[in-house]
């Protein structure tokens, strides 16, 4: 049965029995700001449906597993260690606005609400609904901000290709033997002997031997996925599945004499096949093995506190490329689109600043990729167009075309400049318009094209360079991320579980950054009104004792007046 979290006071409740001196300093600690400012931004109501309404035990507040959640991520602890402190820690009793009755909660019942988190999306929603309250609580603006990716792996092994093969037939075997005895029984027994008996037997090998063994392994991978290919039940099996897939990717199966299996090569390989079995969503990239993670925050210098906006989870093997246009869509449905959009070379080409502009979003991203420039040429950005450049207005040499259109559906320009002017032009040799037929001539590109043009000279003037030194700053943030939450390495496995983690880990980091703002502005409140004399005390106290700057963590650093 759903039941909303509780404000009714009972005489258990801290405020109640706690003296004033152990409330004071539980307020000037983390959990005063989290019970006061962050808790009440928790609306439980979106998960409402996934509880009967009459009948059943009421549920554990969804506030409260929400919280557990984002505080697990926050101090990268363990579900033993999270429930520990639920249960001991008065910081965290306090701080989730339980008393010591309310405290135990179950594994099972935060297990259980997980799944339904990652199963159902309601990520996504929780991240963006609390850093929506933050950015309004906090009165922060989104005008511009930055964008970039880091590599994360998720909890699996990183297999050999001889290893990904074995561990692939044994967890087949495993569940075979286990659903469907009978059939488990009518295989050779080498497969039972090896696969089940000594398990890991075919990839504890040198690895001067690593590629005679996986001939064979390749070998017993077809056989099994060739003898079970029309039965409808083992078919269904995801393990059954798996082999049949890694068999496609990392094998040629040649038709006739029984099928010969021969190895692919490195190059013929697909970057987002299979790289464990335990995690079937983890791709390749360059980077290597596991996922990327997009993270955008603002950086508006007037903001009191930067906080990440958006989170997006996706295959090591894709390009940031295809990153701006969805970043820019998740922004604006969330309103929280930003004016100017600034990323690394890995997000600058002329189609996503000509995407971007059409969404009113300036993208600041330098452009390294493409064809190299030719110095002997001319260049499209030589040519005077409107600022969209869907229209030229002159040549280098000041002549007006003698009409310009839009072509290739919108996206491309062609304008013709007139024989007078440009069969004598001495530049002509290194000009880009092309003769037509009638002695007229025509330049013709995409709109991209002009866009890519243009940064390329843009990107080298100072203007251009103060701007983008922004976007620095978001390496600072990842870093964060990594060394507060474990980013890098995140502890489940599969693409819904990891996108759950990494958006309450995302979430984490805004929560703790609004919670030291809070402290900050207390402090301040605080130390105003403290004499100078004993405010220079307090620094060096806190200079020589370090434990204690966390009740004090603006009183290091000059106060105003």
């Amino acid at each position: 049965m759903f039941r909303p979290k509780s404000m009714q006071k009972t005489i258990f409740d801290h405020d109640v029995y706690l003296p004033k001196e152990r409330l004071a300093a539980l307020e000037k600690t983390w959990a005063g700001p989290f019970r006061h400012k962050v808790l009440p931004l928790i609306d439980e109501e979106p998960f409402r449906p996934f509880y009967h309404p009459e009948t059943g035990r009421p549920n554990v507040p969804v506030a409260t597993l929400i919280c557990l959640c984002v505080l697990k991520e926050l101090h990268n602890l363990t579900d033993r260690e999270v429930l520990g402190s639920l249960a001991f820690d008065l910081r965290w009793q306090y701080a989730l606005d339980l008393n010591a009755v309310e405290a135990p909660v179950c594994q099972k019942t935060l297990h259980t609400f997980r799944t339904l988190v990652a199963t159902n999306g309601k990520a996504r929603e929780i991240f963006s609904s609390l850093t929506g309250g933050i950015i309004e609580a906090a009165g922060l603006s989104t005008d511009t901000q930055r964008l970039d990716s880091t590599h994360i792996t998720s909890n699996m092994a990183n297999l050999s290709r001889l290893a990904l093969f074995v561990r692939t037939i044994e967890t087949f075997v495993w569940n075979l033997e286990r659903r469907h005895s009978e059939l488990s029984g009518k295989l050779p027994r080498l497969y039972g002997k090896v696969y089940r008996e000594r398990a890991g037997y075919f990839a504890d090998v040198k690895s001067s031997r690593a590629r005679r063994r996986l001939g064979k392994v390749a070998g017993h991978l077809f056989f099994l996925v060739d003898r079970f290919r029309g039965h409808p039940e083992i078919t269904k099996l995801k393990s059954y599945r798996l082999m049949a897939r890694v068999l496609e990717e990392q094998c040629h199966v040649e038709s006739g004499d029984g099928g010969r299996v021969s190895l692919k090569g490195p190059g013929e390989i697909p970057a987002d096949s299979l790289q464990n079995p335990s995690d079937p969503d983890a791709t390749y990239g360059r980077k290597g093995k596991g996922y990327k993670v997009s993270l955008t925050e603002t950086c508006v210098a007037e903001n009191p506190v930067q906080v990440i906006t958006d989170v997006s989870v996706a295959g090591a093997h894709t390009s940031d490329q295809n990153d701006v246009p969805a970043v820019i869509a998740r922004l604006d449905e969330a309103g929280r689109k930003p004016v100017a959009l600034v990323a690394d070379a890995g997000y600058g080409s002329g189609e996503n600043i000509v995407d971007a502009a059409e969404r009113a979003v300036t993208l600041t991203a330098p452009i390294t990729s493409g064809a190299p420039v030719n110095p002997e040429k001319m260049q499209l950005s030589d040519f005077t167009t409107t600022a969209d450049g869907t229209r030229v207005l002159s040549c280098i040499k000041g002549h007006t075309p003698i009409s310009c259109k839009p072509a290739g559906g919108g996206k491309a320009v062609a304008a013709i400049f007139g024989k007078a002017h440009c069969s004598d032009c001495e530049l002509l040799p290194i000009c880009l318009v092309k003769r037509r037929k009638g002695g007229a001539y025509r330049l013709r590109y995409k709109l991209a094209q002009m866009a890519t043009s243009r940064r390329r000279e843009e990107q080298e003037t100072t203007d251009f360079k103060e701007r983008y030194k922004i976007r620095s700053g978001i390496e600072a943030t990842i870093s964060e991320a990594d060394r507060v939450t474990g980013l890098k390495r995140v502890w489940t496995r599969g693409k819904d579980r990891v996108s759950m983690v990494v958006y309450l880990k995302a979430l984490a980091i805004n929560v703790k950054r609004y919670i030291h703002r809070e402290l900050e502005k207390a402090t301040t409140a605080f130390l105003c009104h403290v004499p100078t004399h004993i405010r220079t005390r307090m620094r060096s106290f806190l200079l020589w004792n370090p434990s204690c700057r966390e009740d004090f963590p603006s009183a290091g650093r000059p106060i105003a007046a």
